[in-house]
């Protein structure tokens, strides 16, 4: 699992930045506090935090992604 969740947080990365969003414009939108969702970034790290697939369904419709891909099961 370890190697799905590294590419989840590029993955997260990417994309977030991609559309122009912040770190907090995100929290927002997930409803979540900011460290939360900087942990989703780091996972693999010392500080990181696994999303649940309750979370990761709600990243996937804001950006209008599969699970798949923000997984990196896909390319």
């Amino acid at each position: 699992m370890q190697v799905y969740m590294d590419s989840f947080s590029k993955i997260l990365k990417e994309e977030r930045i991609g559309k122009g969003y912040s770190q907090r414009y995100m929290s927002e939108k997930l409803q979540i506090p900011q460290s939360t969702y900087k942990g989703y970034e780091l996972v693999g790290e010392k500080n990181g935090r696994e999303p649940s697939i309750d979370m990761i369904r709600k990243i996937c419709r804001l950006f209008d992604i599969s699970a798949d891909y923000l997984l990196g099961l896909i390319y």
